[in-house]
């Protein structure tokens, strides 16, 4: 069979995702790194995950794979990124992880709540009302998206969210088109020997909202989200590898949108923030360190205390059997001495009667 050129709806195909649709079911997934690995789908802020990501040394861990740069092909032609991981223990697992920009609103909100009330309750039975609620959000992100040409009056709060998909990676494709439509992988990014982890991309993210909170369309849109971040990554690990870039980014029917030109910006302050949890880290480590130290330290002396107790034990016990020997010598003298003075007792007894009995037997004769 001759599968050059084959397309299989939006997606390109690929003999990896063919053999990972037919294997991956036969697997099955972790759901030990929060954030990253979960049992069912969920959707957090990026301030959020960076939360639940850094309260988790396996999550932290994940590495990063893979970027795809993907865009809506329908109504506003959105953007978003897909973030494949790998396990860190588990080296044949993969998540895939989507994370976009859209503007903020009540609706929103409520069904970013409604998420993260599911995160919480995956065994609860009302899971399936949830899940209705999450197709809600589903088309919620897509009426959404199409804000990109529809400027409101005053500041519009930007709502940068990342969610994880179905763990069976073949159904991902169907779960993205419910959620955003048709959509096109324009380009990739591979990671080759160097590779950001989880922890890393929810710094960039979290910086990426700080940089800008506000939803601005012609400065800082879905486009600019995902360009950015996209170029500070490449920037970040030269050594990864970008596929031939599709046309069509950052672009609504074929006309280049203009974007905030954030890139060393945000790679400075993603570096800088870098440096501070690397020293946080060290600082906590340094801490760690010392307790231990002071731990042993404490253990020591206390040793030394047993120690010299030990030894005051045994100096004493030494005294106690030295007195005792002296005292059992003084006992054996004494009972030889007594020994002594009862025989010579015995013998002047023994000899007084003699001279009683000779005198008796004298005066006997003398009368």
């Amino acid at each position: 069979m001759f599968f050059k050129g084959f397309k299989f709806g939006a997606n390109r195909f690929s003999i990896r995702g063919f053999l990972a649709a037919i294997f991956h079911p036969i697997m099955s997934s972790p759901c030990d790194a929060p954030g990253v690995f979960v049992p069912n789908e969920a959707r957090f802020s990026v301030a959020d995950w960076r939360t639940v990501i850094s309260n988790n040394e396996l999550s932290k861990q994940c590495q990063l794979e893979k970027v795809i740069y993907c865009k809506c092909i329908e109504g506003k032609e959105h953007e978003f990124l897909l973030f494949h991981f790998r396990h860190p223990t588990q080296e044949n697992a993969e998540a895939v992880l989507v994370s976009d920009r859209i503007p903020e609103d009540r609706d929103t909100n409520n069904n970013t709540d409604d998420n993260n009330n599911n995160n919480n309750n995956n065994n609860n039975p009302s899971n399936n009302n949830n899940n209705n609620r999450n197709s809600g959000s589903s088309s919620s992100r897509r009426m959404q998206s199409s804000c990109i040409v529809s400027p409101s009056v005053g500041v519009t709060p930007a709502c940068d969210s990342i969610f994880t998909t179905p763990n069976s990676i073949a159904r991902v494709p169907t779960h993205l088109t419910k959620t955003y439509g048709k959509y096109n992988q324009l380009t990739e990014l591979q990671f080759t020997s160097a590779r950001p982890s989880a922890e890393q991309l929810s710094m960039l993210l979290s910086v990426m909202n700080q940089h800008s909170q506000a939803y601005d369309l012609y400065q800082h849109q879905c486009y600019w989200y995902a360009h950015t971040i996209w170029k500070v990554l490449k920037k970040t690990f030269p050594d990864s590898f970008e596929t031939d870039e599709a046309a069509g980014r950052s672009s609504y029917c074929g006309l280049t949108i203009k974007k905030a030109d954030s890139v060393e910006e945000v790679y400075n302050e993603f570096c800088l923030e870098r440096r501070n949890a690397e020293q946080r880290e060290a600082d906590k480590r340094r801490e760690r360190e010392e307790e231990a130290q002071q731990l042993r330290m404490e253990g020591r002396t206390e040793g030394q205390a047993e120690e010299r107790a030990r030894w005051k034990a045994e100096v004493e016990q030494v005294r106690r059997e030295r007195e005792e020997a002296v005292r059992r010598a003084e006992e054996v003298e004494r009972q030889k001495e007594e020994a002594v003075r009862r025989a010579e007792e015995r013998v002047r007894a023994e000899l007084q009667a003699e001279i009683d009995r000779m005198r008796a037997q004298y005066e006997r004769h003398a009368v």
